[in-house]
């Protein structure tokens, strides 16, 4: 079963940066498998985010409280994706982010200070860290100008053009939640649309 894990993340590995046998070699024996159960904190409020996680098995989502201490979804994640709150991670510092298991969840997960150890020793491991911050940057950019310029129904049908598992995987609550509109405008919309189609 380890084997199929670390199997799994080699390849998702090998797609943001390949890597040879040697590469692999020097990160494996810091891989740890974690294991959470369905709704359980995977980063509680105000914790410090100690690990970067690879979802292996089971999905998760990412989310911050807003004024009203309504959940706010940030990410939504499933198997063969990284999930951590890279600022708390990077400075060490309490989160701004909670992450939570919605299903039971297996991860392959690194920690902080094994990351700086591979950092020391290989320059493969400082591009992959680099082309990390790079993708985990280009995201949060995009998703920020979404939410600033695109209309609630734009943000839908674009989530169906480049994410349609969403809608098989995630409950419609969270991804409301993630297009940053109400379970109920997201009814609304879908139900719209099937009428104009």
């Amino acid at each position: 079963m380890i084997d199929q894990i670390m199997e799994s993340l080699k390849e998702s590995l090998n797609q943001v940066l390949p890597m040879t046998d040697k590469n692999w070699n020097e990160a494996s024996p810091y891989f740890q498998a974690l294991h959470f159960a369905s709704n359980e904190m995977i980063l509680p409020e105000g914790a410090t985010c100690e690990f970067i996680h690879f979802i292996h098995k089971g999905s998760a989502r990412s989310y911050y409280l807003d004024m009203d201490l309504k959940e706010v979804n940030l990410l939504l994640c499933r198997e063969g994706e990284f999930i951590t709150d890279y600022e708390s991670f990077l400075y060490q510092k309490p989160a701004s982010l909670c992450i939570e298991a919605l299903e039971n969840v297996t991860t392959i997960s690194l920690h902080k200070k094994d990351l700086e150890q591979l950092y020391k020793k290989s320059l493969y491991w400082n591009q992959f860290g680099r082309m990390m911050a790079e993708r985990i940057f280009i995201n949060s950019k995009r998703r920020t100008e979404n939410m600033l310029f695109l209309t609630p129904e734009e943000r839908y049908l674009k989530l169906i053009e480049q994410h349609p598992h969403f809608f098989q995987r995630f409950p419609l609550k969270h991804i409301a939640s993630y297009l940053g509109i109400t379970p109920q405008s997201l009814s609304r919309i879908r139900a719209r649309l099937t009428k104009s189609n």
